[in-house]
């Protein structure tokens, strides 16, 4: 994570206030004052702070209540926290209608550690809000391409590759887990190609009985077999000239396995009860969620076509993996959601955002797909924290809630999501550094301060 400065203003007409409210506020931060509404926004449009303390009784209530609405006109992201006293308390929820963050009042008997607890919390969300918003801003400035959301280092190293094999006709192979994206990263190889580029044609190869994937590949004369009433042409035939994407390669079987090698090495095949050979010029990219390395030494895939298939490897990272891409991926399920079904787009809060970027995901991208579609029919307009399933909540409880309850500071947030890469990374710090973008020294201290 990246953190801002934190600057605080405290705009208090009152002197013993005033200098109350910075000394309790403490000297983790750059703090300013301002007495009056003038010295505030003068001050305000100069220092940029991240938070800004206001007394709203300056010293009426309209005053306060005049200048919030000034600071929210500025457009600027600083959070406010607004001061009551024990008579205007009912003006408290007036300020969060127009934009204040959260209030206090200065009738609260432990105030003393109440203000730094809050103003704590406050920075907290957001810091992360800034992270969040910063990640988003990410899918319009460098996302340039249709269903690809690549903000994080991998999937940025993913399109680079691209860039490079676009001109090829060599076989790609891509791998990784079920819902992360395959076929996505496939059609856009072949929308970035400059060769090959008639037609994309795609096949699961799970997704069918041995004899029906064979017809489907291979197409088939009139009467070949039972129900065969007109010739048909199949995937190879279809490809012609373009791309043809074999979904769950691993999948296929064994006898079908050695027909494609034979497609691969002579460009000709015939169709199901066929005498007339075919050729075909296709580029071939096959995807997996199965070990075929694995596979090969049970015999269950065949070790020459797997060579034919691995000329260009690309492996896809599990969604988890990449945390970086969720705040733009969520950002682009809800605009292309939103888009096919004529609906309105919601507003998501930057905390949800916050916390979606956070959670496994174990179905990956299919999964936060899903989820953000479930929201969006359930909460039309917007999309807050309350509005989350419980289900989702409940199983996942993690260092992220705790932070925004105030439970840990930034510091130790940092250690955790530290620790809970290198679980990720199966314990191999080499590569826990890589996706913390730290050095190896200081990951070591991290974990060390963790454990102390």
């Amino acid at each position: 994570m990246t953190y801002l400065s934190n600057k605080i203003l405290i705009v208090e007409d009152n002197e013993m206030w005033r200098d109350s409210f910075r000394e309790w506020v403490g000297e983790s931060y750059e703090v300013q004052v301002a007495q009056n509404p003038d010295q505030a926004m003068g001050i305000c449009e100069k220092f940029g702070p991240d938070l800004v303390v206001l007394d709203l009784g300056l010293p009426q209530i309209d005053d306060g209540l005049n200048l919030l609405d000034e600071l929210v006109k500025l457009g600027q992201d600083f959070k406010i926290i607004v001061v009551t006293s024990y008579q205007e308390h009912q003006y408290a929820l007036e300020a969060q209608r127009r934009g204040a963050h959260s209030y206090f009042s200065k009738g609260d008997v432990n105030l003393e550690n109440e203000l730094p607890h809050l103003v704590k919390q406050t920075i907290l969300m957001q810091q992360l809000e800034r992270e969040n918003k910063a990640l988003r801003s990410k899918l319009k400035e460098r996302i340039q391409f249709d269903n690809m959301v690549a903000v994080s280092r991998q999937m940025q190293a993913i399109l680079e590759m691209i860039e490079t094999v676009k001109h090829s006709r060599e076989a790609v192979l891509i791998t990784g887990e079920s819902g992360a994206g395959k076929e996505v990263v496939a059609r856009h190889i072949f929308q970035q190609g400059t060769v090959l580029k008639e037609n994309f044609v795609a096949i699961n190869c799970g997704a069918l009985p041995p004899n029906l994937l064979e017809s489907e590949l291979f197409g088939y004369e009139k009467g070949a077999f039972t129900g065969a009433v007109r010739t048909t042409r199949g995937k190879f035939e279809l490809a012609d000239n373009g791309t043809l994407f074999l979904d769950e390669i691993g999948d296929m079987p064994l006898d079908l396995q050695v027909k494609l090698l034979r497609i691969l090495e002579t460009k000709r095949f015939y169709r199901l009860g066929g005498e007339k050979e075919i050729s075909v010029s296709f580029r071939l990219i096959s995807a997996t969620n199965k070990p075929l390395a694995e596979m090969i030494k049970t015999g269950k895939f065949r070790e020459d076509l797997y060579y034919r298939l691995n000329v260009i490897p690309i492996h896809l990272p599990a969604l988890r993996e990449r945390p970086d891409d969720i705040p733009a991926m969520i950002d682009y399920f809800v605009e292309k959601f939103c888009r096919e079904n004529n609906l309105t787009k919601p507003q998501v809060s930057n905390r949800v955002i916050a916390f979606l970027s956070h959670l496994p995901w174990e179905g990956n991208a299919r999964e936060l797909e899903n989820t953000v579609k479930r929201l969006i029919l359930t909460n039309p307009k917007r999309i807050d924290m309350e509005h989350l399933p419980t289900d989702l909540l409940e199983e996942n409880e993690n260092f992220l809630d705790r932070a925004l309850a105030n439970e840990l500071t930034m510091e130790e947030v940092t250690r955790i999501y530290a620790k809970m890469v290198l679980e990720l990374k199966k314990g191999n710090k080499k590569d826990a550094c890589k996706l913390l973008d730290i050095n190896y020294r200081t990951l070591v201290k991290k974990l060390e301060k963790l454990e102390a």
